[in-house]
This record gives structure tokens, sequence and C-alpha cells, in this order.
């Protein structure tokens, strides 16, 4: 069900124009029951569901407040409106994170899906825990569901690139790897373009769902345009206590510091992403242990193929008033698996818009980029995504920010080798005329004979165009602090009140899209902590 932001409760939304000129001191003053840092699916499902039980909860968001007027088309626009991009070390591989009230669900593709079950019997032996599985959070996957409006695709909504994905599954062998998706949508109108939201208001995310609710029940506060620097705190009786949260309080719009702060609270619960959650506990000066936090983060990249039709793929746009309105149909409504087990990757119709593809065809002389160009309506992308396990991944403080140094496996490269030649093969096998490959310098693909050049190419991530939105791991839940930061409720071990509910509990990469055990954890860990 979309909900809306109200007059009446946008009025418990600070922002630093209202600190500035003191309209929240409450938000400043006050000792909260909770303190939750980031307001992304694992942060507003926890907030929610704190204040929904009766805490008194204050949700601290880096980001401004996006009223949903502020949403358009305009692809460059939106992406830097949302998103906010970070690199790993040596500017290798793009991470795309939420930048505004809502946090990444601003700008994920509205997919829900559940880790297969091999996934949980990797995170248990991980972990060492075995009370953390599908069963167990299925009551939590539910709730989220229903808050949601999540909603099974059926193949009335088939576009064209999507029954390009169905065919390639069955030319390829694995029809059966072909699943049905479930969205974040009641009613999509196929623009196609949710991952720079979605100015019709038709996509579930946290502004017109947990957030909404938790307002309405006149127990969270939220303060925007602050970032939480670190926790607070001192040695308790039972360990670490936090006291509250540090925060810096800027104006969005012009980077204008506008006042240090510590906010006070009871508990507190930091879930702003496996990225920027690991960057505040490390810190987190006081906090014992806090070297571990950050230690294996996965990225789950992302990577895209183009290919090139005889018959138009996508339909040309409207101009609705200013607005120029693609209606490309609904992007994704299968998730083809076929490989997930044998060589850890998948993929699904991705948005196509036409900047992205002229970037990915820019290393080609001048009227050969035109040509490809003018027929951009006769192209269309997947995107391929990686269950990775790198060989070193880790967050660390540069100049007191976080920096992520990431080394790619052997086996990851030859998995993503696997999975290009495999798309190539499935596009070429249902009727493409050429395959552009997500490389710096990509080998002409015209027929299966051009794969064998795939097949000697040498590799790293800095020849690859990836990206990653799924970023997890680096605070994952473990019996102890040998197998995690935190326990099975998410509470960061050796400390008494301090939680983490986001994906960076993750032990292993989720393979699949992981907002929906995102926010399934993250309901759990608040439900622990109101009982």
């Amino acid at each position: 069900m979309i909900r809306k932001i109200t007059e009446e409760l946008r009025h418990h939304i600070r922002t630093a124009r209202d600190v500035e000129e003191g309209r929240a001191s409450e938000a400043l003053t006050k000792t909260f029951d909770a303190c939750v840092v980031g307001s992304g699916p694992g942060g507003s499902v926890a907030a929610a569901t704190l204040a929904g039980a009766g805490l008194d909860v204050l949700l601290v968001e880096r980001g401004p407040y996006l009223p949903v007027e502020e949403f358009n088309f305009r692809v460059l626009d939106m992406s830097n409106k949302a998103g906010h991009l970070e690199t790993t070390s040596g500017y290798r591989t793009l991470l795309y994170q939420g930048n505004a009230l809502g946090g990444g669900s601003l700008i994920y593709g509205a997919v829900g899906m559940k880790p297969e079950d091999f996934v949980f019997d990797e995170w248990r032996g991980a972990s060492g825990i075995a009370s953390i599985n599908r069963a167990a959070l299925e009551p939590h996957y539910e709730h989220v569901a229903r808050e949601l409006s999540l909603t099974p695709q059926t193949k009335v909504l088939e576009n064209r690139s999507n029954r390009i994905v169905r065919e390639m599954a069955s030319a390829l062998g694995r029809p059966e790897g072909l699943l049905v998706v479930n969205r974040y949508t009641g009613g999509c109108a196929g623009v196609g373009l949710c991952n720079f939201g979605c100015g019709l208001d038709l996509k579930g995310n946290m502004a017109n769902s947990f957030l909404p609710v938790g307002l309405a029940t006149g127990r969270l506060t939220v303060l925007t345009e602050s970032e939480a620097v670190r926790v607070v705190g001192h040695k308790g009786a039972g360990g670490f206590q936090a006291t509250g949260v540090e925060v810096v309080i800027r104006e969005h719009a012009t980077g204008r510091e506008v006042r240090r702060a510590t906010v006070s609270a009871r508990r507190v619960i930091v879930a702003a992403g496996a990225y920027f959650s690991s960057g505040i506990l490390l810190r987190s000066r006081e906090l014992p242990g806090r070297e571990r936090a950050g230690r294996k983060i996965y990225l789950q990249p992302h990577a895209q193929v183009f290919a090139m039709f005889d018959e138009p793929v996508t339909r040309r746009g409207a101009l609705k008033g200013d607005r120029y309105l693609p209606f490309n149909g609904v992007p994704a409504i299968y998730n083809f698996t076929g490989f997930m087990r044998e060589h850890n990757f998948w993929w699904l119709a991705s948005i196509l818009f036409p900047a992205n593809l002229a970037s990915f065809v820019s290393h080609l002389p001048p009227a050969e980029h035109y040509e490809i160009m003018r027929r951009f309506h006769h192209t269309m992308s997947i995107t391929l995504t990686l269950k990775d396990d790198p060989a070193r991944s880790r967050v660390r403080l540069k100049d007191g920010q976080p920096q992520l140094e990431f080394r790619e496996s052997e086996r990851d490269l030859e998995n993503m080798r696997k999975c290009m030649a495999t798309a190539a093969r499935g596009f070429l096998a249902v009727g493409a005329r050429r395959v552009f490959l997500p490389l710096l310098r990509p080998p002409k693909i015209e027929s299966e004979a051009d794969l064998k050049q795939l097949e000697r190419l040498k590799f790293g991530y800095d020849d690859l165009i990836l990206y990653s939105d799924h970023t997890s791991g680096g605070n994952p839940y473990g019996a102890d602090e040998r197998r995690g930061v935190t326990d099975e409720w998410g509470r960061v071990h050796g400390a008494e009140n301090l939680y983490v509910a986001d994906s960076s509990l993750f032990p292993t990469a989720p393979g699949v899209n992981p907002s929906w055990t995102i926010m399934a954890l993250a309901r759990r860990v608040a439900s622990h902590i109101v009982s």
C-alpha cells in the first residue's frame, strides 16, 4: 500500500534549517529510547517497528527529505538527487548508495527475492548460528510483503526485453532457471526507470511505506541532513554502554556545516548500509573490538551486457507536460538463476536509457557510435550479478572517512568470464546481431566463433565496467567474536545496547536482490529489542 508523508507527518521531520532556526531543540536535547542511524530498508523498518511498539525513536539520515513532487524522469538529475557515488580504493568499482530519506529504497529496482536455501546453509556454516533461516524469517518476510504490497509478476506484464530473457533461458537449456519475481508495487505504470525513484509514486519504498507508518505513531522523529560520525558511550557493567550518536548537521544543498551535536539515546541501532555502518563503528573510539568492523565486504557486483536486434525492442516514449516518459514496460519480471549454484551468477532485463548505452559503446569510432545510438530502440541490456567471494575486502578509515580496500578473487573473475560468455551466447541464439560486453576494450561479438576471444582474454576488475548497489557484510552475525561482529539478534559483541540492522549483518553475499532479507532481519532485530 502506498502511503503519503502528509503535511501533518512532515512536522516530525527536521532539517538543517530547522536546527539553525531553533525548531529542532527536542531532537537534540531529549534522551530517546532508541536512535536509528540510516533510513534505508534496514533503518526505516527498525525505526517503524520500535515506534509502533511505543518507544520514542530518533532516526538520523545524512541526506535530505525529497517530496515526491521533486522526482522526475530525467535520469542524470535523479541519479544525483537520490543517490551518492563512492568507489573502492583505486577507483576500481562504483558503489551506488542512497542519499535521501528512504536511503537505498529510492534507487533499488523494487525486486523482492529470498536467498536460495544453499545461501542460508552458507550463513549457518560461517556464523555457527542455526536459528536464522528461511522459516525463522518467514513472519518478517510476510509483514514486509504486506506493507510494501509485494506483488508476484505475471506473463501479462512481459515486454519484449523480458520475453528475450525468457527465450534466452530456453536457448541455453535452462528454462527451469527462470524465476518469476516479486516487486514492491501493486500497480506499476511501466515507465521502466525504477532505479531513479518513481515520479508517479507507484514503487514501494521506505518514504511511502514504513516511514509514514512510523511517523503516524507520533513516536518517531526524523533528523535529516545529519551525518552520523560515531557512536558515543562508556564501559558499563555488561560491556560497552552506548549513550548516543555524534552527528554533523549540514545544509544538503550547499554542504555548509550548521552544527555538531551528540544526540542521546538508551539504545543505538546502526543501519547505514555495509559501507557506512562499518565506518561509523570504526570511528567509535570507546567501542572495544571496533577493529573487527568492516573486515569482509561483498560487492555482489553488477555489469551490463547490451545486444542489438533487427527489430525494435523498446518503445519510444511520450511527453507528459515537461516530462519525457519512456514507457518501456515493467523492467524486470524474471530473474534467470540457471547457473547460480554452478557459477554464482544470474541476470535480469535491465533499465535502459540513452546515456547508459552511449557510455558502453564509447570506445567505438564516431561514425559507428552514431549509428548504434541512432538505433537505440533496437537495443536492450541485461544486468549481470555475481555472487562474489573476494580475495581481500575491508573497510578502513582514511582521513576519518571509510575507504573500501578490495581485491577480487580468481574464482570470481572466472565466473564473470563464464557469465559474459553465457549471456552473449544466449543473445546470439535468440537473434541478436551484435553483443557489447562490459569491458573497456571489448572484443567484437557478432557470432559464436567470436566468443573464443573472450576465452583467451586476461582481465581484472580494472578492465570491467562494474558497479555495486548490493554491498553487504562487514558486521556479520556470529556465535562469538571470532565468527562475527554481532550476535544472532544484531547486538554488537561486547556491547549492552548497540545493534546493527542492515545488509552488513549478512555472513556471505545473498546471491539475489537483498532488500527483502535486509528488511526481514531488521524487523527481527527490532522485535527482539522490543521484547
